[in-house]
Protein backbone atom coordinates (compact mmCIF):
# COMPACT_ATOMS: atom_id res chain seq x y z
CA UNK A 1 0.00 0.00 0.00
CA UNK A 2 2.94 2.43 0.96
CA UNK A 3 4.54 1.86 -2.45
CA UNK A 4 1.19 2.48 -3.87
CA UNK A 5 0.99 5.82 -2.12
CA UNK A 6 4.44 6.75 -2.65
CA UNK A 7 3.97 5.70 -6.50
CA UNK A 8 1.19 7.94 -6.99
CA UNK A 9 3.90 10.95 -6.77
CA UNK A 10 0.85 13.59 -7.95
CA UNK A 11 1.25 16.89 -8.94
CA UNK A 12 -0.72 18.96 -6.63
CA UNK A 13 -0.66 22.66 -6.93
CA UNK A 14 -3.22 24.41 -5.43
CA UNK A 15 -4.81 27.02 -5.96
CA UNK A 16 -5.09 27.32 -9.85
CA UNK A 17 -7.40 30.31 -11.07
CA UNK A 18 -10.21 30.75 -8.73
CA UNK A 19 -13.13 29.95 -9.71
CA UNK A 20 -15.42 32.52 -10.87
CA UNK A 21 -18.79 31.30 -9.88
CA UNK A 22 -20.65 33.76 -11.98
CA UNK A 23 -19.28 31.73 -14.91
CA UNK A 24 -20.34 28.12 -13.93
CA UNK A 25 -23.02 26.96 -16.45
CA UNK A 26 -26.35 26.12 -14.87
CA UNK A 27 -25.99 28.62 -11.98
CA UNK A 28 -29.59 28.93 -11.85
CA UNK A 29 -32.03 31.07 -9.35
CA UNK A 30 -35.41 30.57 -8.55
CA UNK A 31 -38.73 33.27 -8.75
CA UNK A 32 -41.73 32.18 -7.24
CA UNK A 33 -44.85 33.66 -9.37
CA UNK A 34 -48.02 32.63 -8.49
CA UNK A 35 -48.98 30.77 -4.51
CA UNK A 36 -52.87 30.16 -5.26
CA UNK A 37 -53.38 27.96 -1.59
CA UNK A 38 -51.62 25.23 -1.88
CA UNK A 39 -50.65 25.82 -6.15
CA UNK A 40 -47.00 26.67 -6.36
CA UNK A 41 -45.93 28.41 -9.75
CA UNK A 42 -42.12 29.19 -10.16
CA UNK A 43 -39.69 29.34 -12.58
CA UNK A 44 -36.03 28.46 -12.37
CA UNK A 45 -33.77 30.71 -14.90
CA UNK A 46 -30.59 30.27 -16.25
CA UNK A 47 -31.00 26.37 -16.48
CA UNK A 48 -31.16 23.85 -19.08
CA UNK A 49 -31.34 20.39 -17.23
CA UNK A 50 -32.32 19.74 -13.66
CA UNK A 51 -33.86 17.32 -11.33
CA UNK A 52 -36.49 18.67 -9.10
CA UNK A 53 -37.40 16.96 -6.32
CA UNK A 54 -39.75 17.11 -3.52
CA UNK A 55 -38.17 15.95 0.02
CA UNK A 56 -39.67 16.13 4.03
CA UNK A 57 -37.82 16.93 6.68
CA UNK A 58 -36.66 13.36 7.13
CA UNK A 59 -35.22 13.92 3.37
CA UNK A 60 -38.27 10.83 2.39
CA UNK A 61 -38.60 11.49 -1.31
CA UNK A 62 -42.48 12.60 -2.53
CA UNK A 63 -41.88 13.53 -6.07
CA UNK A 64 -39.04 13.92 -8.60
CA UNK A 65 -39.05 14.93 -12.11
CA UNK A 66 -36.18 14.88 -15.07
CA UNK A 67 -36.42 18.54 -17.24
CA UNK A 68 -34.58 20.16 -20.32
CA UNK A 69 -34.94 23.25 -21.53
CA UNK A 70 -33.78 26.00 -23.48
CA UNK A 71 -33.06 28.38 -19.98
CA UNK A 72 -35.81 28.61 -18.12
CA UNK A 73 -38.41 25.90 -16.19
CA UNK A 74 -41.83 26.71 -15.51
CA UNK A 75 -43.65 24.54 -13.08
CA UNK A 76 -46.69 24.59 -11.30
CA UNK A 77 -47.22 22.17 -7.90
CA UNK A 78 -50.61 21.27 -6.51
CA UNK A 79 -49.96 20.25 -2.82
CA UNK A 80 -53.05 19.58 -1.93
CA UNK A 81 -52.10 15.56 -0.96
CA UNK A 82 -49.73 16.90 1.49
CA UNK A 83 -50.34 17.68 5.42
CA UNK A 84 -49.48 20.36 7.31
CA UNK A 85 -45.39 20.68 7.56
CA UNK A 86 -42.16 21.80 6.13
CA UNK A 87 -40.77 20.16 3.32
CA UNK A 88 -37.70 21.26 0.35
CA UNK A 89 -37.86 21.64 -3.17
CA UNK A 90 -34.46 20.48 -4.68
CA UNK A 91 -33.24 21.41 -8.10
CA UNK A 92 -29.76 20.00 -9.02
CA UNK A 93 -28.34 21.17 -12.64
CA UNK A 94 -24.90 19.92 -13.78
CA UNK A 95 -23.03 22.29 -10.66
CA UNK A 96 -25.33 22.98 -8.09
CA UNK A 97 -27.84 21.32 -6.09
CA UNK A 98 -30.17 23.99 -3.90
CA UNK A 99 -32.93 23.58 -1.23
CA UNK A 100 -35.89 25.94 -0.99
CA UNK A 101 -38.36 25.90 1.65
CA UNK A 102 -42.12 24.83 1.44
CA UNK A 103 -44.22 25.74 4.61
CA UNK A 104 -47.55 23.94 4.62
CA UNK A 105 -50.02 25.59 7.10
CA UNK A 106 -53.75 24.93 6.55
CA UNK A 107 -54.94 25.19 3.14
CA UNK A 108 -51.63 27.64 2.14
CA UNK A 109 -48.71 26.49 0.90
CA UNK A 110 -45.36 29.24 0.28
CA UNK A 111 -42.88 28.75 -1.39
CA UNK A 112 -39.20 30.50 -0.50
CA UNK A 113 -37.35 32.26 -2.94
CA UNK A 114 -33.73 32.06 -1.26
CA UNK A 115 -32.01 28.93 -1.19
CA UNK A 116 -31.88 27.48 2.56
CA UNK A 117 -29.01 24.80 1.00
CA UNK A 118 -26.48 25.14 -1.79
CA UNK A 119 -24.05 23.06 -3.19
CA UNK A 120 -21.76 23.56 -5.87
CA UNK A 121 -21.13 20.31 -7.27
CA UNK A 122 -16.50 19.73 -8.18
CA UNK A 123 -15.52 20.00 -11.23
CA UNK A 124 -13.28 17.80 -12.81
CA UNK A 125 -11.89 17.92 -16.09
CA UNK A 126 -9.05 15.54 -17.36
CA UNK A 127 -6.84 15.87 -20.27
CA UNK A 128 -4.82 12.86 -21.04
CA UNK A 129 -4.00 12.41 -17.25
CA UNK A 130 -3.45 15.83 -16.15
CA UNK A 131 -6.31 16.37 -14.04
CA UNK A 132 -7.50 19.49 -12.60
CA UNK A 133 -10.11 19.69 -10.32
CA UNK A 134 -11.98 22.74 -8.90
CA UNK A 135 -14.58 22.86 -6.13
CA UNK A 136 -16.34 26.21 -4.73
CA UNK A 137 -17.07 25.67 -1.38
CA UNK A 138 -20.00 28.43 -0.49
CA UNK A 139 -19.90 27.23 3.56
CA UNK A 140 -16.45 26.86 3.69
CA UNK A 141 -17.77 23.04 5.00
CA UNK A 142 -14.50 20.75 5.79
CA UNK A 143 -13.37 18.79 2.09
CA UNK A 144 -12.22 15.37 1.60
CA UNK A 145 -10.35 14.12 -1.68
CA UNK A 146 -9.75 10.34 -1.94
CA UNK A 147 -8.51 9.00 -4.73
CA UNK A 148 -8.77 5.20 -5.53
CA UNK A 149 -6.91 3.03 -8.12
CA UNK A 150 -9.12 0.41 -10.31
CA UNK A 151 -8.20 -2.25 -7.18
CA UNK A 152 -9.91 0.07 -5.03
CA UNK A 153 -6.97 0.99 -2.86
CA UNK A 154 -6.60 4.15 -1.46
CA UNK A 155 -3.44 6.05 -3.44
CA UNK A 156 -4.33 9.45 -2.07
CA UNK A 157 -6.21 10.90 0.76
CA UNK A 158 -6.03 15.26 1.01
CA UNK A 159 -5.84 16.39 4.26
CA UNK A 160 -9.24 18.16 5.36
CA UNK A 161 -9.76 21.56 3.62
CA UNK A 162 -11.80 24.52 5.37
CA UNK A 163 -11.37 26.77 2.02
CA UNK A 164 -14.47 28.24 -0.25
CA UNK A 165 -11.82 28.24 -3.16
CA UNK A 166 -10.65 25.34 -3.57
CA UNK A 167 -8.35 24.06 -6.70
CA UNK A 168 -6.19 20.92 -7.45
CA UNK A 169 -3.72 19.86 -10.33
CA UNK A 170 -3.25 15.73 -10.17
CA UNK A 171 -0.69 14.36 -13.23
CA UNK A 172 -1.87 10.32 -13.34
CA UNK A 173 -0.30 10.29 -17.16
CA UNK A 174 2.59 7.75 -15.51
CA UNK A 175 1.38 5.60 -13.27
CA UNK A 176 0.48 1.75 -13.76
CA UNK A 177 -3.28 1.72 -13.19
CA UNK A 178 -5.13 3.76 -15.83
CA UNK A 179 -8.42 4.39 -14.28
CA UNK A 180 -8.87 6.25 -10.86
CA UNK A 181 -11.73 7.48 -9.05
CA UNK A 182 -11.80 10.58 -7.34
CA UNK A 183 -14.51 10.92 -4.50
CA UNK A 184 -15.02 14.26 -2.68
CA UNK A 185 -16.82 15.27 0.45
CA UNK A 186 -18.14 17.96 1.76
CA UNK A 187 -21.42 19.54 2.72
CA UNK A 188 -23.09 16.27 3.73
CA UNK A 189 -23.13 15.11 0.11
CA UNK A 190 -20.14 13.21 -1.76
CA UNK A 191 -19.18 13.48 -5.63
CA UNK A 192 -17.79 10.49 -7.52
CA UNK A 193 -15.74 10.97 -11.00
CA UNK A 194 -13.79 8.90 -12.83
CA UNK A 195 -10.41 9.86 -14.25
CA UNK A 196 -8.17 7.88 -17.18
CA UNK A 197 -4.56 8.29 -17.09
CA UNK A 198 -4.47 7.57 -21.06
Amino acid sequence: MMKNILKFSLVVAALLTVMNVSALGNDFSLDVKKVQGMKLTFVLNEVSKVELSIVDLDNKLIHTENLNSNGSVNRTYDLNALPEGTYFLVAESDTKIARYEISITGQTAVLGENAVKETYKPILVNKNGLVSFSIFNLFDSPVSIKIYNAADEVVYTSPLINEQHISKYFDIRNLANEQYTFVMSYGDKIFVENASSK
